[in-house]
């Protein structure tokens, strides 16, 4: 099992975009949250994003040269770190402590286990085997007869009960 440096065990998503990660990773952690299961989840984004308003507060600060701005209220944290590399999934899932799973959306090139989401209509190759890690392909079942070859577990898009048991039976 993959775990980080808390040992708490990593899982994964990857695929094309429009591919439905997002949309998988959200009923997956809502089940996962019916249960009672601590989440935390990593997206990794590969255009520059930016949390921030201009004039609020915490965009001055890091305007003014703040290298790490941490914003709070009572329900909520948030960190702003400029970082001058791209920061390594190892990085970041140190900063998980109480959570007992973490889901990784992106970081396709990390050695953690992934679940790769496939939609054939979406007109994008599979990515299984050009990254380590790949696991399981998760697809509408219409596409299933194609992905046989993969020798892959396939895993019913659209049934995300036995995608969540899927996950628990491999991290046990």
């Amino acid at each position: 099992m993959f775990t980080n440096v808390n040992n708490i065990p990593v899982i994964g998503f990857i695929g094309s975009s429009g591919s439905g990660k997002t949309t998988i990773i959200e009923k997956v952690i809502q089940y996962l949250v019916a249960e009672a299961v601590k989440v935390g989840v990593i997206k990794h984004d590969a255009h520059r994003f930016d949390i921030d308003k201009p004039g609020k507060d915490s965009w001055r600060f890091r305007e003014a040269g703040s290298q790490t701005t941490i914003i709070s209220s009572d329900t909520m944290i948030a960190l702003q770190r400029r970082i001058n590399h791209p920061a390594s999934l190892d990085n970041l899932l140190a900063y998980f402590h109480e959570e007992e799973l973490v889901i990784v959306e992106g970081h396709k090139s990390a050695p953690h286990p992934k679940i790769e989401v496939y939609r054939s209509k979406n007109g994008k190759p599979l990515q299984y085997q050009n990254f380590q890690g790949v696991i399981a392909i998760a697809a509408p079942r219409h596409d299933h007869h194609q992905l046989l070859s993969s020798k892959l577990p396939l895993l019913d898009l659209d049934d995300c009960r036995a995608i969540v048991d899927f996950i628990y039976k491999y991290l046990r």
